[in-house]
């Protein structure tokens, strides 16, 4: 029975990516940002749960991975997609999102095959995608206003890039508590918090990148608390 309870999560995972589309089939916006955060947080749920119950299999792997690419894959496309139809004076603009559902695919698909992404990832994970993404575009109107069509595609391309680069970012799984050995990510885990109480869901755009060049600077300087 334990070994179904971290599935339950995963399916959760998938269930909330597959509502966010329907939402945006019916342009129900309110709701629709809202589910990639809770695909997020079921996400998290079920590998810790796996973990803490001894509960990973090859198969809670992949089904994982195939929730992932509804939720963190196809959901952002679409998003994005959706933004470029109602905004974007160029048609062919709209089609570019595809571009971050391929390359979850292949980030995914590496990640499956790769036992070495336990206590840090080799290329950007797909939430992280996902969560910028999904916050930058319903946060627009006010904070970020200075997204434009141009700079939108431009981070389309980039963060696709980043998800199969081969450069070490962070993961939040902890070996141990060191301080030594977790610097990396205590100082993502504190400025995190510093921009969340202030800025709540508008600063998670500025979390990511702050994360991107963390595990820039920890990987390109071979700092110690980012190896594995």
């Amino acid at each position: 029975m334990k070994n179904a309870i971290p599935n339950i999560f995963t399916i959760l995972n998938l269930l909330s990516g597959f509502l966010g589309i329907t939402f945006l089939l019916n342009s129900n916006y309110n709701l629709l940002e809202y589910c990639i955060y809770f695909s997020l947080l079921f996400d998290f749920l079920d590998g810790f749960l796996a973990k803490k119950l001894n509960a990973i299999s090859n198969f809670g792997k992949q089904l994982d991975s195939f929730s992932d690419l509804i939720s963190f894959g196809a959901l952002p496309s679409l998003i994005l997609y959706d933004w470029f139809l109602n905004n974007s004076s160029v048609e062919i603009y709209k089609y570019f999102p595809i571009i971050i559902l391929v390359f979850s695919s292949f980030r995914l698909s590496k990640f499956n095959l790769d036992k070495k992404q336990k206590f840090v990832f080799s290329g950007l994970p797909t939430p992280v995608v996902a969560l910028f993404f999904n916050s930058l575009i319903f946060n627009s109107d006010d904070m970020y206003s200075f997204v434009n069509q141009e700079i939108l595609l431009f981070l389309i391309l980039f963060f696709s890039f980043l998800m199969i680069v081969k450069v070490k970012f962070i993961s939040l799984k902890f070996k141990n508590y060191s301080l030594k050995e977790n610097l990396d990510k205590y100082i993502l885990l504190f400025v995190s918090i510093i921009l969340f109480s202030t800025l709540r869901l508008q600063s998670f755009p500025i979390i990511v990148f702050i994360y991107i060049i963390i595990s820039f600077s920890f990987s390109r300087f071979n700092i110690r608390s980012l190896k594995q």
